[in-house]
C-alpha cells in the first residue's frame, strides 16, 4: 500500500465517524447520479412495470432500481475495501460479493423475463451456502435461547439457510408500496451501522455505510411523482434482502462477532425484523385459511389494506415505521436478563400491536 493510502487508512480507522459519513455520501452520489440514466433506459427498452391487479400504481414505470443501488454500494465498498481492509476482512466482502452475482443475475431476470419461485429459491439457497462455505460465517449459537447455546455445524448451516430465505422473502414481500421497502432497509441497516460501530468492524462498517447511502438515494427517486420514478424491483429485493440477512448472520456469528455488544441479540433481531416477518406469517396463514397455497399473490398485506383505507404510499409508510420503532422500543423498555422472557414478550407484542392496527385499519374509511 502506498503511504498515501496508509495514511487514509489510518485516519479512518481512528475517526470511525468520518468513516461512516464519506463512504455513505459518496455511495449516495454515486448512485444517485446512476437512477437518471436506469430510467431512461428502461423506458427507450421498455423495461418497466405494467399496472396489474395486485400493482399500487397505474403507469409503467422503470424497475430496475436495485442495479443503481448495486452500483453505488459496490463500487463504493470495493474502493474503500482496497485500503482499508485487511487480507481476510477483503476475502470476505469479495465472498459477499461474489454470492450476490448469482441473486442479482436472478433478480434481472425476474424483473425483465419473469423467474419461477423454485428457481428463485434456489438461488437464495445457493447464495447463502456459497457465503457461508467461504467465509465459515454462520448463526452458531442460539445464545441461551430455548435453553440452547452452541449449535453443531450441520445445524447451523441448516439453520443459517432457513434464516436467508426467511429475510429474503419476507423482505421481498413488503416491496408493495412506494418508499416502504427501502425505509425499513434504512432502520434496519442504521441499527446494524450502530452495533458494528460499538464493535469497530471496520468490512461491515464500510459495507453498511455504503449500501444505506445508495438505498437513500434510491428513496429520493421512488417517492417521486415525477417523471424519473422508479422501483426496487426483485433485483433491489433480493440484493438488498440478502445483505440484510448477511449482516443479521455476522451479528449472531460468535465467530464474526466476538464481541459482547449487547446482549439478547437473537431478541433484538426479531424486534428489527418484526414487521416483515409477522405480516408475511399472518397473510400466509389468510391464505392457508382459505384454502390457497400461502404463496399465491392477493392483496392482503398490512401496506395493501392501508392505501385500501384511503391513506397515501407515504403515510403508510410512516405509519408502518411508527409500528416498527415502537417494537424496537418494546425492545429496550422490557428488556430483561432471561432470553426467553425478553423474546416471547417481544413476540407477544409485534403480534398484538399488528393485528390491533390491522383492525384499526378495517374501521378506517378516509
Amino acid at each position: 500500500m502506498s503511504f498515501f493510502g496508509e495514511y487514509i487508512s489510518t485516519f479512518f480507522n481512528d475517526n470511525l465517524l468520518v468513516l461512516v459519513l464519506t463512504t455513505l455520501i459518496l455511495s449516495f452520489i454515486s448512485s444517485y447520479r446512476t437512477f437518471p440514466m436506469i430510467v431512461y433506459i428502461s423506458l427507450k427498452k421498455n423495461l418497466t412495470a405494467k399496472p396489474n391487479d395486485r400493482s399500487s400504481h397505474k403507469k409503467n414505470t422503470p424497475q430496475l432500481g436495485g442495479v443503481g443501488i448495486s452500483f453505488g454500494a459496490f463500487f463504493i465498498a470495493g474502493v474503500f475495501g482496497s485500503f482499508m481492509l485487511d487480507n481476510r476482512e477483503m476475502s470476505i466482502l469479495l465472498s459477499i460479493a461474489a454470492s450476490l452475482v448469482i441473486l442479482f443475475s436472478a433478480g434481472i431476470k425476474d424483473d425483465i423475463f419473469g423467474l419461477s419461485p423454485k428457481l428463485k429459491l434456489f438461488t437464495e439457497i445457493s447464495s447463502a451456502l456459497i457465503f457461508m462455505l467461504l467465509t465459515d460465517i454462520r448463526i452458531d449459537s442460539f445464545y441461551g435461547l430455548f435453553g440452547i447455546f452452541e449449535l453443531p455445524k450441520l445445524v447451523s448451516y441448516f439453520y443459517t439457510i432457513f434464516v436467508f430465505i426467511i429475510i429474503i422473502n419476507s423482505y421481498n414481500l413488503i416491496d408493495g408500496i412506494d418508499g416502504l421497502a427501502a425505509s425499513i432497509a434504512i432502520l434496519i441497516l442504521s441499527y446494524f451501522l450502530y452495533f458494528f460501530i460499538i464493535s469497530k468492524s471496520i468490512l461491515a462498517i464500510v459495507c453498511v455505510s455504503s449500501i444505506l447511502g445508495s438505498i437513500i438515494a434510491f428513496l429520493r427517486f421512488n417517492i417521486s411523482n415525477g417523471k424519473r420514478k422508479i422501483f426496487m424491483g426483485d433485483v433491489g429485493s433480493l440484493v438488498i434482502g440478502y445483505i440484510l440477512a448477511v449482516f443479521t448472520t455476522m451479528i449472531l456469528s460468535t465467530k464474526f462477532s466476538s464481541i459482547e455488544v449487547i446482549s439478547n441479540k437473537p431478541v433484538f433481531i426479531l424486534a428489527l425484523f418484526a414487521f416483515p416477518f409477522i405480516d408475511t406469517l399472518r397473510v400466509f396463514i389468510i391464505r392457508g385459511i382459505s384454502g390457497r397455497s400461502p404463496f399465491s399473490a392477493d392483496k392482503n398485506h398490512l401496506h395493501h389494506k392501508l392505501l385500501k383505507a384511503g391513506f397515501s404510499h407515504i403515510q403508510s409508510t410512516i405509519l408502518i415505521l411508527s409500528y416498527c420503532f415502537l417494537i424496537i422500543l418494546s425492545s429496550y423498555i422490557f428488556f430483561s436478563p432471561d432470553i426467553l422472557q425478553h423474546f416471547m414478550t417481544i413476540l407477544v407484542l409485534s403480534v398484538l400491536f399488528l393485528l390491533l392496527l390491522s383492525w384499526l385499519i378495517t374501521r378506517i374509511k378516509k
